[in-house]
């Protein structure tokens, strides 16, 4: 078969960051592969990915060396407006390529670009939507989707494009387990017409799509192999940690209870709410939290977990009542709420606004008046603690996804508050990273914090909370409803 990426000695760095990203890699992908790239978080694969699309070095700037070929072209000899139609990136972050105001014209936005004439736009735009089983989000607005559908509608948007190659960064990062299944079909099918290059945490993703793997870390390629071979390499028990044993998971999430046993600090009453199109995200939910749990809300995308927690901080106000410490909270707004209640965005972009990582975490811990020895330690420990105390000068938008996600993280952690809630705090981590940071909230925890965790990872919540919330279609639910969509029990 044809090669259809060809890089060789690639190095790259971003401007005005002194160390390489990528350093002397080297690899070829095959027509009709998929392929995966592993490693560790901020180990450059996203930067990789950057550089196989072409927005590494037309719009993204920074010193490179080395070449990147294309379908046969050099990237540095092509444009943008051509590359676009042989190779298309999805990004981690469905919101870095969103910008339309509903699914319909966010899909159909590159193909009017290209001045496509409209029976080939509709004709395309029916398949997307068939082939990913999005057909009632046609006409939905985007602001209003979950992160899973939106990460649906990005990936429709590329593949109406029907480029050649295929460029996943995390894929998986914000579809729960039933759309992970759903897209494993999905790549199986769009194999039969794309060449696939996959940057994804996701072991089971990885060993169950995959023909074979690149294992990169701190910029450097490690082995390269057939993906059996590389997981049982040494260089990746070096760097990567096992993947979960299911039948361990479901032992513990049968065993965690789904009551609080300490007295009642967050207390949520009839609580509503209904987007500006009349859709119901949540209803009549009732919820007690005690003082010291470590709460777990599981559900599929789309259940409400998001909502209901952007409600519980102010961000959404529906109808109802919430408690908090026996008082009405309810009228409160973001600020007030904000002084016990620490909320971490799912994405972490929404939270990161300072020149440096130090700033950016000593930035809440000043406002509160924090002595300056105080600030110091505090920040000083959670860099440590997230694995980026080289990084304490550095701009946090010039880190990885996953890199971000621990800042934003941290940024809140070293504020204590009372109530921590974390929305899918794993995401853009791998297992190694996702284990240690989860082992930082546990402490908090044991300390007397109160964590509200919302994630799609059922490992995640086995392992660490005390209490499983389930939701379902915006109602509070028996978590063995959402255990059977999980794993078909």
């Amino acid at each position: 078969m044809v090669n259809v990426i060809d890089v060789k000695s690639l190095s790259y760095n971003y401007l005005q960051e002194k160390n390489l990203i990528l350093k002397d890699i080297s690899f070829t992908v095959k027509e009709g592969e998929v392929y995966g790239i592993i490693g560790p978080s901020g180990c450059g694969k996203s930067t990789l990915l950057l550089a196989l699309s072409g927005l590494i070095p037309y719009s993204i700037k920074g010193e490179i060396t080395g070449n990147v070929m294309v379908n046969g072209k050099d990237i540095s000899k092509s444009n943008l407006a051509e590359l676009s139609q042989n190779v298309q990136l999805l990004f981690q972050s469905p919101d870095s390529q969103l910008f339309a105001l509903n699914v319909e014209d966010e899909i159909t936005f590159g193909l009017e670009n290209l001045n496509f004439p409209w029976f080939e736009i509709e004709r395309r735009l029916n398949n997307v939507l068939e082939e990913l089983g999005i057909e009632n989000l046609r006409n939905r607005s985007i602001e209003e989707l979950s992160s899973g559908q939106k990460q649906k509608v990005a990936l429709a948007s590329i593949l109406a494009m029907e480029p050649k190659i295929l460029l996943f960064d995390e894929p998986t990062a914000n579809l729960d387990q039933f759309s992970i299944k759903g897209l494993v079909g999905v790549i199986k099918e769009l194999r039969r017409k794309h060449t696939i290059v996959i940057v994804e945490h996701n072991v089971e993703l990885i060993t169950e799509v995959c023909d074979r793997v690149l294992l990169i870390d701190n910029g450097k390629v490690l082995v390269e192999d057939k993906t059996e071979n590389v997981f049982k390499s040494k260089e990746y028990g070096e760097v990567m940690l096992p993947p979960h044993n299911i039948k361990e998971i479901i032992s513990k999430i049968e065993r965690i209870k789904n009551e609080s046993n300490g007295r009642t600090l967050l207390e949520i009453k009839d609580l509503n709410f209904k987007y500006p199109n009349n859709v119901r995200a949540l209803s009549d939910v009732h919820l007690k939290i005690g003082k010291g749990d470590f709460v777990g809300i599981l559900g599929l995308n789309g259940s409400g977990k998001s909502t209901l927690v952007l409600n519980i901080i102010g961000i959404l106000k529906g109808s109802g009542k919430i408690l908090l410490d026996h008082k009405d909270i309810s009228k409160n707004d973001v600020y007030e709420r904000t002084k016990k209640i620490g909320y971490v965005f799912q994405n972490p972009n929404y939270q990161l606004f300072e020149e440096n990582l130090y700033n950016e975490i000593a930035f809440g811990l000043k406002n509160i008046g924090l002595s300056e020895k105080e600030v110091k330690n505090r920040v000083e420990e959670v860099l440590h603690i997230i694995n980026l105390a080289e990084f304490r000068d550095s701009d946090p938008h010039a880190l990885s996804v996953g890199q971000k996600r621990r800042v934003s993280v941290a940024s809140i952690l070293a504020m204590k508050p009372e109530i921590i809630i974390v929305d899918e705090p794993d995401t853009g981590l791998d297992h190694k990273n996702a284990k240690e940071l989860m082992g930082y909230i546990k402490e908090l925890n044991e300390s007397g914090k109160t964590i509200i965790l919302i994630s799609h990872s059922i490992e995640l919540i086995a392992e660490y909370c005390n209490r499983i919330i389930g939701m379902k279609d915006g109602k509070v639910v028996d978590p063995k409803e959402v255990y059977e969509e999980y794993f078909n029990l």
